[in-house]
């Protein structure tokens, strides 16, 4: 008798504990309906925190509103007005574990950090989730026009609760903007792009639907062409002042366009902190090469007024003053026509 209360007791709470997972699975399964499950994102841009062009990162606060809709959660008003039921902060994170949601994931980013949460279901279904977010993305950037540039930050979005048959993410564009008055440092935003695509895993067969976001910026070259342009322009007109050196002193020549290579190299050197390594030319990086370019024609010229013309005087002079317009105007036109993008 004993034995068989104790089997009964145990049949009595497994077939509870079974019913309570049913019902459990049930509530998480996808909304009926038809498929794919159409998920709204909306987007705005809080703050451009910070954008590193050596790490290829930028950091970003900024808001997400996810819609969707599903009937089981439809509900009849008690009293005009009363056709909303809001969850705020851990409320909203609790009843968001009961029910089924997108759950979605930054591709780019390994640890988001969810500021805020608020959870929004409305009498006919439909489920407004909105959060805030503050992370550092990965970013792909473009760096051959440097400091001409513009760039598009991207943030990815997917859901891996199917494949794009049962699930498609698509950018609300009523609820898609930014602050206007948020920039960072030289970089200037001036727009929200965003576009679903499909994104595949390696080794898995399925499609995912992924929302691309595009944060497009602009960069001012203001601080770079006092910093970096006029200061290697200046440098490059100094070596030219070996041609009012006589060429009896040619030593003092190669010391002045020693000093003036050095310099730039200097220059260079501190530059290549804040940039990438990449293994194409940026036009500051042709404006170097431009620079170290001229510099050495002029010591070459030295040279050859030093080896061959050490006896022709007149000439000598004649070929300093020709070199010495000839090589800023030519270093001027290099600049324009292939350093300057």
């Amino acid at each position: 008798m004993r034995t068989r209360r104790l089997a009964l007791t145990l049949l009595l709470v497994f077939g509870l504990a079974g019913a309570a997972r049913s019902e459990t699975t049930q509530a998480v399964s996808p909304p009926p309906g038809p498929r794919p499950i159409r998920v709204e994102i909306g987007f705005y841009l809080l703050n451009l925190v910070s954008v590193e062009e050596r790490s290829e990162t930028f950091a970003a606060d900024l808001y997400l509103n996810l819609r969707w809709k599903d009937p089981r959660l439809a509900f009849t008003t008690p009293a005009p007005g009363d056709d909303v039921r809001i969850y705020q902060d851990d409320t909203a994170a609790a009843r968001l574990g009961e029910i089924w949601w997108p759950n979605i994931e930054f591709v780019n980013t390994s640890s988001p950090e969810v500021t805020n949460r608020s959870l929004f279901i409305h009498a006919d279904g439909t489920v407004d989730y909105r959060l805030g977010l503050s992370s550092t993305f990965r970013a792909n950037l473009d760096m051959r026009s440097f400091p001409f540039d513009r760039q598009s930050l991207n943030i990815r979005i997917q859901s891996f609760e199917g494949d794009r048959r049962e699930l498609v993410l698509e950018p609300d564009l009523a609820h898609m903007g930014f602050s206007g008055d948020e920039d960072y440092a030289d970089l200037s935003v001036k727009g929200i792009e965003a576009e679903t695509r499909s994104s595949s895993v390696a080794g898995w067969s399925e499609d995912f639907s992924e929302l691309l976001i595009h944060v497009n910026v602009t960069r001012s070259p203001r601080f770079y062409l006092w910093t970096v342009f006029f200061p290697v322009s200046l440098v490059l007109l100094l070596s030219c002042t070996i041609f009012f050196v006589d060429i009896q002193s040619f030593q003092n020549r190669v010391s002045i366009g020693l000093a003036c290579f050095l310099a730039c190299i200097a220059t260079q050197f501190a530059m290549s902190f804040n940039l990438p390594k990449i293994s194409y030319l940026t036009p500051i990086d042709r404006l170097f090469l431009v620079a170290y370019a001229c510099m050495a024609l002029g010591v070459g010229v030295s040279v050859v007024e030093t080896s061959l013309l050490r006896g022709h005087p007149e000439v000598i002079r004649h070929t300093d003053r020709l070199a010495s317009l000839a090589i800023p105007l030519l270093y001027a036109m290099l600049v324009f026509f292939v350093v300057l993008p």
